[in-house]
This record gives C-alpha cells, sequence and structure tokens, in this order.
C-alpha cells in the first residue's frame, strides 16, 4: 500500500532533508508548501501574508496529496504539520486517497534551530523566514501527543532505523 509521510517538526528541523531520503529510498513524491508557494510567487515562509493565502497554499498541497494517492503514489508531505488540525486535515485526505499516513516527527532542540539558523544565514545557503517570525512559530508550535501516534525520527540514528524498517516492510 502507498503511504503519506507526514512530516512534522518546526522551521529548520530537517524535514526537507529527510523528505530527500525518502524520495531516494522509497520512491515517494514530494509535495512541498514552499515550493508551491514559490510557484505561486510568494514570499519564502508565507511571511506577512494573510490566511486566505496560507488556505489557498494548503488546498493546493492537499490536491497534490489526493493526486499521488489516486496514481498509487507514495507522498511525502514537506510541511512543519504545526497544529494538530492541520496533520488531522492531511491524514485524513491522505487516507481518503487511500494512502497509509505515517506520521513522522522532528523534534531538535529549540538550540538546535537557532545554531542552524545562523550556520544558513552566514552561509547564505537557503532562505530563512526572520527570527521573529521562527522564534513565534517555535513558541506556538503544537506538539503532537501521543494519541497521533507519530513516529520519532529526530536523530540520523533514528531516521536511518526507520528507513530500514520501512525498506523491510515492503
Amino acid at each position: 500500500m502507498p503511504s503519506a509521510y507526514l512530516l512534522c517538526g518546526p522551521s529548520l528541523a530537517g524535514k526537507s532533508s529527510l523528505g530527500r531520503q525518502i524520495v531516494s529510498s522509497l520512491g515517494a513524491v514530494v509535495s512541498s508548501a514552499d515550493a508551491i508557494n514559490v510557484r505561486r510567487g510568494l514570499p519564502f515562509g508565507g511571511e506577512g501574508l494573510p490566511e486566505s493565502v496560507w488556505a489557498e497554499t494548503l488546498e493546493q498541497q492537499l490536491a497534490d496529496l489526493r493526486e499521488l494517492g489516486t496514481a498509487g503514489k507514495s507522498a511525502v508531505v514537506d510541511d512543519t504539520l504545526c497544529y494538530r488540525w492541520l496533520r488531522n486535515r492531511f491524514r485524513a485526505a491522505a487516507q481518503a486517497a487511500g494512502l497509509e499516513a505515517k506520521l513522522l516527527l522532528l523534534r531538535p532542540t529549540t538550540a538546535e534551530i537557532l545554531a542552524r539558523r545562523e550556520q544558513i544565514e552566514r552561509d547564505n545557503s537557503r532562505p530563512l523566514v526572520s527570527l521573529s517570525r521562527l522564534n513565534e512559530h517555535l513558541a506556538t508550535f503544537e506538539w503532537p501527543i501521543p494519541e497521533e501516534g507519530a513516529i520519532d525520527v529526530t536523530t540520523l540514528e533514528r531516521q536511518s532505523a526507520w528507513l530500514r524498517a520501512e525498506l523491510g516492510a515492503r
């Protein structure tokens, strides 16, 4: 059965890197809110955009997920999934599209995230949200509760073990 790998974690948690590993190891296709916003000509991170604009991005990402599921392809949802209602929405859309939803949690410490941000800012290696927006995001992030069945893949060791198990289950 194809899967929807729902990546959950704050900005700079390593979701996109894990998503690339899933694509190369498991043949999934990425659906990224950031990529959708780029196609729409929106600023990185959507900073300052009204909720209605984010709602349109969400609908496009859900449509991507439905399309992949209908085609029998596994999907990687590369987004923060920072609210439980958002995780529930993606989980329901995945299941309706015939995908097994798997919530993968990346939970680095705030210090690790801020250190990554500083390094990226020095290297100018990728776009970043402002520090004030990042701090707001971290303060309002709704972490999954046990009932959500999140699989903790925060460390590289956990990611490798999970990928090996996922490959073995095929």
